[in-house]
């Protein structure tokens, strides 16, 4: 047994336990709280005799409720004592049982669950004044206190409380004997027709089961062929749609393995493209600049040949002979880095027009455009030739001028 279920198991000990007999039976409240609750209720159910204003007849209800009352407070106190001051607590308890003592049993306060209690509480309900009186026959006013009834219907309590208490009507027992049996009588009579017109609605009720579950059932076989049909519906359009699935699947995988085998070549025209833009820019930028430094250089080498040659008389032939293979150079030199320029802006336009070419083969794929075994031939031959270079193939030094002398002008 687990400690869970013997905490469950195991029954509380009570705060204290006070035998009230016939009246309310053992009184054994296991906390506090429940003693108070227990002691609200019955201030609660009392409480309309308490408040009445007619008479001292209530007497003995308001003694009786006053010890409740202060049974309450003791246990209010108790709950205050309970952790710090076990002495006070007991104290307090013990206060609390003989008040509660002294209501219930030397008054004779009557428990609200007693069958006293319950017939006070129902008489109540029809005449309060009479059964007011009535009450306090059983609970009768004390000090010197007495009965005095003024209208009729407390008398009629009064009268009947006293006859209940000392049961002086045992002579009309038979009398009591036959008017119960006649009113068991009439209550079989109308049990019988009650059970008779139950009878016939059961009887109702069977039959319209019977057509309502005929009903259900043909409306089930109607559901189910409905049911069938549509599956059979759903079924055919399903193994449309994975036909379907499944060819665009395999056209997605053919694109998709055909693009990975032309990623690398788009990466790689993608980069030569690059490549070759960036070096036409630095050999257009080095031609047009030597241009500019020669052009520079040669005048200031002619002006200062100039400046230094004296009037009257010509520059030397050796120092002329110097500037013009300097030009010659130069010019040649400059001739060079202007054909690597062109030729890369040739080569970088041929990269971008086979990445184009790859790009728009791929765009063809992906579309489900019909793209035949010729012309895949066609586009992968056109991709895959030699790049040319662009570069004149007959670059060299210059010419001599025994060259120019001796060259056939008809060659």
């Amino acid at each position: 047994m687990t400690g869970a279920l013997e905490a469950v198991l195991t029954p509380v000990e009570p705060v204290f336990s006070l035998d009230l007999g016939a009246n309310g039976g053992l009184f054994a409240p296991r906390s506090i709280q429940e003693a108070v609750e227990w002691i609200q209720t019955e201030i609660s159910f009392w409480s309309w005799q308490r408040d009445r204003q007619s008479g001292n007849h209530t007497n003995g209800f308001r003694q009786a409720l006053s010890q409740l009352q202060e049974a309450l407070n003791c246990f209010q106190r108790a709950q205050q004592y309970a952790t710090h001051e076990p002495q006070h607590y007991d104290q307090q308890i013990q206060s609390a049982q003989a008040s509660v003592r002294e209501a219930l049993v030397v008054h004779g306060l009557p428990h609200s669950s007693t069958p006293l209690g319950k017939r006070i509480d129902l008489y109540r309900t029809q005449n309060e004044e009479a059964a007011s009186f009535y009450a306090c026959v059983f609970v009768p006013p004390r000090d010197g206190h007495s009965l005095q009834p003024q209208m009729p219907e407390a008398w009629r309590g009064l009268v009947e409380g006293i006859l209940d208490r000392y049961e002086l009507p045992a002579s009309l027992r038979e009398e009591r004997l036959e008017a119960a049996s006649q009113a068991f009588e009439q209550l079989r009579a109308n049990t019988a027709s009650v059970v008779g017109e139950k009878t016939v609605t059961i009887e109702a009720l069977h039959r319209d089961y019977a057509e309502l579950s005929s009903d259900i059932r043909s409306a089930r076989e109607t559901q189910q062929n409905e049911f069938d049909a549509a599956q059979k519906l759903r079924s055919e359009r399903f193994e449309e749609l994975l036909t379907t699935h499944e060819q665009t699947m395999d056209d997605l995988k053919k694109t998709f393995s055909e693009k990975m085998a032309l990623r690398a070549p788009t990466e790689y025209w993608r980069s030569k493209e690059e490549h070759h833009k960036r070096m036409s820019k630095v050999s257009g930028g080095v031609a047009f600049g030597g241009m500019l430094v020669a052009a520079g250089v040669l005048a200031w080498i002619l002006y200062s040949l100039l400046a230094s040659t004296p009037p009257g008389s010509g520059p030397d032939s050796w120092r002329l002979a110097l500037v013009g293979l300097i030009g010659l150079f130069s010019v040649w030199a400059i001739r060079l880095v202007v054909r690597s320029y062109l030729s890369n802006l040739h080569l970088a336009g041929d990269a971008a027009e086979r990445r184009v070419m790859i790009q728009t083969y791929l765009s063809l794929l992906e579309d489900g455009a019909a793209v035949g075994d010729q012309d895949r031939h066609l586009i992968l031959q056109a991709l895959f030739r030699p790049a040319a270079d662009g570069i004149v193939k007959d670059e060299g030094v210059p010419p001599s001028m025994l060259e120019f002398l001796t060259r056939n002008p008809r060659a």
